[in-house]
């Protein structure tokens, strides 16, 4: 009796680690590649969000189609462009700053765009908030 309950107690031992071993990968993979936090300041205040992406996330009201394209230039906001796009002329400063991590490298970046359609043309659902 005695060897079948030492057998026993060492099974639910096992069990546990072997539970607790495969928690941990788990865990880790939910972190995210990149956490970003991003500011459009204007003559009428500062609004900031947080994206997280790979999985998507944070307080960024789009953070799917954000991340999406920042995967697409490898987490550089510099290399977001649009060109075919018409605005008009009107000049209302957007300056935007984006500063963060991703997938290891720190990312900052600063832009000022004369008007809300340009900065939404360069950036697109990245600085739609």
């Amino acid at each position: 009796m005695k060897g079948s309950a030492i057998k026993t107690m060492a099974l639910v031992v096992l069990s546990g680690a072997l539970v607790a071993g495969t928690a941990l990968p788990a865990t880790a993979e939910l972190r995210p590649r990149g956490t970003l936090k991003i500011s459009i300041k204007t003559d009428a205040g500062t609004k900031t969000v947080r994206l997280a992406c790979d999985p998507d996330g944070g307080t960024h009201p789009k953070p799917k189609a954000a991340c999406t394209l920042l995967r697409k230039v490898k987490g550089k906001p510099a290399r977001l462009r649009k060109d075919d796009v018409i605005c008009t002329k009107e000049y209302m400063p957007h300056k935007v700053r984006v500063a963060g991590t991703w997938r290891g490298r720190k990312i900052f970046f600063m832009g000022t765009f004369d008007n809300a359609c340009l900065m939404k043309a360069a950036g697109g659902a990245l600085y739609s908030f």
